[in-house]
């Protein structure tokens, strides 16, 4: 059970002060009237040409900064100096042939054998 004086706080127990007894007031309200215009489509929002334009900018943008990265990265890079090829020639990273393995002699066999765990 609460206190008395809780019990005649109301509704909002946050409020300060001292409860007060409120006086039931009668209170007329005119009811709002409502008028309908019909304007044309001018307005906020975005149109279709509004959208097509900010695209178009947005591409433009992204191209510009992408075309920067791309020339100040080929500044930047380390620059190769190549002897110049012979007529038939060519230069590939990687081409040299591996060598084939070879069949182990029966002394490699025997020493790759002994460390090897039992």
């Amino acid at each position: 059970m609460l206190p008395a004086p809780a019990l005649a706080q109301g509704t909002n127990p946050l409020q300060p002060g001292f409860p007060q007894q409120s006086a039931p007031t009668t209170t007329t309200t005119a009811v709002p009237t409502i008028t309908t215009t019909a304007t044309a489509g001018s307005g906020s929002g975005f149109s279709g040409n509004s959208a097509i334009i900010i695209a178009i900018g947005a591409i433009v943008v992204l191209g510009g900064i992408s075309f920067y990265i791309w020339r100040d990265a080929r500044r930047r890079a380390p620059v190769r100096h190549h002897a110049p090829l012979l007529p038939g020639e060519t230069r590939r990273s990687g081409t040299k042939q591996k060598a084939k393995p070879r069949k182990l002699s029966p002394a490699e066999r025997r020493r790759r054998k002994r460390g090897r765990a039992r």
